[in-house]
């Protein structure tokens, strides 16, 4: 696992090339502390920080091909990629070194541009291709791996970190207020956007090429769910799963250095461990991240502790306090961007943890969305429930429950409460809008009357709406998954496991969106995922006789913390200071007596304002801490 940086089609004479992109691969040294490569030619430079884990003493980057004239700089891992270098072998091709990253070289060398379609793994990467002049910049198919880029007056630039382009003198800190309202509907930035003016993401399953100063951004992958009449029976299907996931989890295995895996008591990453359990004769090591007594319903402990002694791990817990405010600032930074989910804390803690022992840690995300894990998939069956009552009377009805119930997600029946508004809010809209609702930290009425500067009419989170209408299936379930395998996904759930990860220096892999994973489960029906009110019904179908019947059995719980209580009580003197009504009224960003609603509603739990609080408060450090400027 590394960290990349690179500049095309750059002005500057070669000597300065290299001190910038020396100074960008710095910006990133916490993504691969133990080397640094630099390559210069004309107008292109690559650059990486290297965290060594296959061939640690031949994998130095760039790596070139047989003549010098194809060289890459990569983050991250191909787990095929002993497949794909005995057949570039056969073809004629001479390696040099052990590692994955010269079969990219090599697959380029034969099929161009087009050799990422090849590759089952988690990559950003940058290969020079001297004789045609052509730079490609590549990200996963699932987006695991972040990959940033701009142009600039000087060219373009490009990096696994929007901090590794931001050490550039020309690059932008302004904000982008479209984004900015994105942000605070959805508590992340869609992909191509950034927070920044003129910062952007590639999309998952996209490449860059750039080609005698032209550059063009491509789509080489999408989500397709093709569903056949004649496929297999559920229980057919459930034995397919069981030996995919044991595949993918053993070949996810392969590594120079210590491997441990991440373990909350959940079904997936329990199955993630069962599988490794299965794959090696040593205890696997283990880790979780707890809360003490008075957060029971957020403390997962008990259920990791046992899951651990049920398959002989190693296992260690961190029990997480208060004090958390303290990282905000520092974590921010590492994100690059805020988020609202509050489980980037978490990780960045249980990476802290597992960093003591091992090099590249398994985690179980992906599964909510590959397999039906989350309680917004019920979207489809609770709005054809409600079908038959008149559009009038659903609303009358819903605005009464909002209103009605309280919510509060630190307990079981407050967290039951928050559903329930939620579902009074949506469920007059149709599935495409009533999914976005479900989602949203803010409604779209309030992110509008948040800004002090007015944004448009439409809503900025209107694209998950046309993703949910153009998805490539048919099935209510199979749209809503690719809305979240497109966006939450890849720009905030994989988003901060990378970046938490490698703010440890920390390499987490998730063998739930192996291409085979993938590729497998967007041919199955999707009533055999879902069916009713059972969430994951095939995952644990094939999990059966794997992993223990009480992890099976447990209810949906999500990586949550209790931070909803904290905001009213050890985190209020962070929210005092960084949302001070005078405070916000001099940057002239939000309108003060709006962010005292948001703050007053959840402090009385007739909201749970628990992400929109967060969203103020990571959006307040991230802009003090980059110097983000206002357009």
């Amino acid at each position: 696992m590394c960290g990349i940086a690179g500049l095309y089609n750059w002005t500057d004479p070669p000597q300065t090339m290299a001190a910038q992109l020396s100074a960008m691969c710095q910006a990133i040294i916490h993504r691969g502390p133990d080397d640094e490569g630099i390559f210069v030619d004309r107008g292109v430079a690559l650059g990486m920080r290297r965290l060594s884990i296959i061939d640690v003493a031949g994998g130095h980057q760039p790596i070139f091909n047989e003549d010098g004239t194809v060289g890459v700089v990569f983050n991250g891992e191909i787990y095929n990629y002993r497949s794909l270098r005995e057949s570039l072998i056969r073809r004629g091709h001479r390696f040099a070194t052990n590692s994955d990253t010269e079969v990219i070289v090599h697959a380029y060398e034969e099929d161009g541009p087009d050799c990422v379609k090849h590759f089952n793994g988690i990559f950003g990467f940058a290969i020079w291709d001297k004789r045609a002049q052509r730079l490609v910049v590549a990200r996963d198919r699932m987006g695991v791996k972040p990959l940033y880029y701009m142009q600039t007056k000087k060219g373009w630039a490009f990096g696994s970190e929007i901090k590794s382009l931001l050490a550039l003198p020309s690059a932008p800190r302004t904000l982008d207020l479209d984004a900015a309202t994105q942000f605070f509907r959805l508590g992340f930035v869609p992909a191509p956007r950034t927070l920044f003016q003129g910062i952007q993401k590639l999309p998952a399953g996209w490449r860059l090429v750039a080609e005698r100063g032209k550059v063009q951004v491509q789509r080489y992958w999408d989500l397709e769910f093709e569903q056949h009449d004649s496929f297999l029976s559920f229980d057919e299907c459930a034995e397919q799963l069981r030996s995919v996931l044991q595949e993918a989890v053993t070949d996810q295995m392969v590594s120079d250095v210590p491997v441990g895996a991440f373990l909350s008591g959940g079904v997936d990453s329990t199955a993630v461990v069962a599988f490794m359990r299965q794959a090696t004769q040593h205890p696997v090591r283990t880790f979780s991240i707890g809360f003490d007594q008075q957060h029971a319903y957020h403390n997962e402990t008990p259920y990791a502790e046992a899951a651990a002694r049920a398959l002989g791990t190693t296992h260690e817990t961190l029990i997480v306090r208060p004090q958390i405010a303290d990282l905000i600032p520092a974590l921010v930074e590492k994100l690059d961007e805020p988020l609202a989910d509050t489980s980037f804390l978490l990780s960045y803690l249980v990476s802290e943890l597992a960093h003591r022992h091992v090099k590249v840690a398994l985690s179980g995300v992906g599964g909510d969305e590959l397999f039906g894990g989350y309680r917004r998939y019920f979207t489809p069956l609770m709005n054809k429930s409600v079908a038959w009552i008149p559009l009038g009377l659903r609303r009358a009805l819903g605005n009464g429950l909002q209103e009605w119930l309280p919510a509060d997600r630190g307990s079981v029946l407050g967290n039951l409460c928050r559903y329930g508004k939620s579902l009074g809010r949506t469920c007059a809209l149709p599935i495409g809008e009533q999914y976005l609702g479900l989602l949203s930290v803010l409604s779209k009425d309030l992110v509008r009357s948040l800004f002090q500067t007015k944004p448009g009419t439409s809503d900025p989170g209107e694209e998950l709406i046309t993703l949910y209408d153009h998805a490539p299936a048919s099935a209510p379930l199979d749209r809503l998954a690719y809305v979240d395998m497109k966006t939450v996904l890849p720009e905030s759930l994989l988003l901060l496991t990378d970046k938490m990860g490698m703010a440890n220096s920390l390499e987490i892999r998730v063998p739930f969106l192996d291409n085979r994973v993938v590729d497998l489960m967007r041919h199955i029906p999707s009533q055999y995922r879902l069916r009713g009110f059972q969430l994951k019904r095939l995952l644990k179908a094939s999990l059966k006789g794997v992993v223990p019947d009480f992890v099976l059995a447990r209810s949906k719980r999500g990586f949550g913390m209790p931070i909803g209580t904290w905001l009213r009580s050890d985190l209020r003197p962070l929210v005092s200071h960084l949302l001070d009504p005078q405070r916000l009224a001099k940057d002239g960003i939000f309108d003060p007596s709006v962010v005292r609603h948001i703050i007053a509603a959840h402090d009385a739990s007739t909201e749970d304002y628990t992400e929109a609080i967060v969203a103020l408060l990571v959006f307040e450090v991230w802009r003090e801490r980059f110097g983000v400027r206002l357009p």
